[in-house]
């Protein structure tokens, strides 16, 4: 069975996260599926918007921390560092359908989507902190540019988690929807993105980012050194000995 399930529909590429036994939590696998489907969207005429989502009630739990100890990114050329800049600077639409737990780079990656849905049952989270960690994926610049920093810092620093309403409000998301319609909501807008005019869709996106896309991928590689230090440090340790301990009793 594919982690990633993909199925191109009307010119809509679904990119489904499929791990349910461990809540779509992303392995060195799935990133390198990931990138590899992005690649190939965008040199596909046919794929003109990628829609991504997970499970009814389990978008990600972010990183599998187990996986991820066995294979830290400490390499420009790691799979995880890929993927992040390969979506960072992705051509076409990005499409988000969000549901359920969203943690981690199931939050960051969010601000590399054009447009987020989310259904009622979605739970964001940032536990970089928490974990004696830092934030990736360019969200330490892009998160406080998006919300401000005074949320930023309330997400990133106490690592809190908070719902759809509060991820509407401040601007992280685009609309909620029901548990029920959030998926059918996110898949129209993206066939309404498929039906605009190709190249007039994608000269639009590159316009948008074009300020900042150096800036952006500046961040990717200069928070990435920064987590690859802290992965070393007693803090980190300690987290995810805790961690470990707590998944063992429950």
């Amino acid at each position: 069975m594919t982690e990633i399930i993909q199925r191109l529909n009307n010119g809509v590429l679904e990119l489904t996260l499929n791990r349910p036994e461990k809540r779509n939590a992303l392995t060195e696998a799935m990133y390198i599926e990931l990138r590899r489907a992005l690649n190939d969207a965008k040199h596909d005429p046919d794929a003109r918007v990628v829609l991504l989502s997970g499970q009814k009630f389990c978008f990600t739990a972010g990183n599998d921390l187990q996986d991820f100890l066995t294979k830290p990114f400490d390499e420009d050329d790691a799979p995880v560092m890929q993927f992040l800049k390969t979506m960072a600077d992705f051509p076409k639409p990005i499409v988000a359908a969000v549901n359920g737990p969203a943690i981690g780079i199931g939050t960051t990656m969010l601000l590399h989507c054009d447009l987020v849905y989310s259904g009622d049952s979605a739970e964001f989270q940032l536990p970089f902190v928490s974990l004696g960690l830092v934030p990736e994926n360019a969200s330490s610049v892009l998160l406080p540019l998006r919300v401000g920093h005074n949320k930023a810092a309330e997400w990133l620093m106490l690592g809190k988690a908070f719902g759809p309403q509060e991820a509407l409000q401040a601007g992280l998301i685009n609309a909620v929807f029901g548990d029920e319609n959030y998926l059918h909501a996110a898949n129209q807008q993206a066939q309404l993105l498929a039906a605009q005019p190709t190249e007039a869709i994608q000269a639009t996106k590159k316009l948008m980012k074009q300020a900042y896309m150096s800036f952006i991928l500046n961040a990717i590689d200069d928070e990435a050194r920064q987590f690859q230090k802290r992965l070393q440090s007693d803090e980190f340790r300690h987290a995810a000995e805790a961690f470990f301990a707590a998944r063992e009793k429950a």
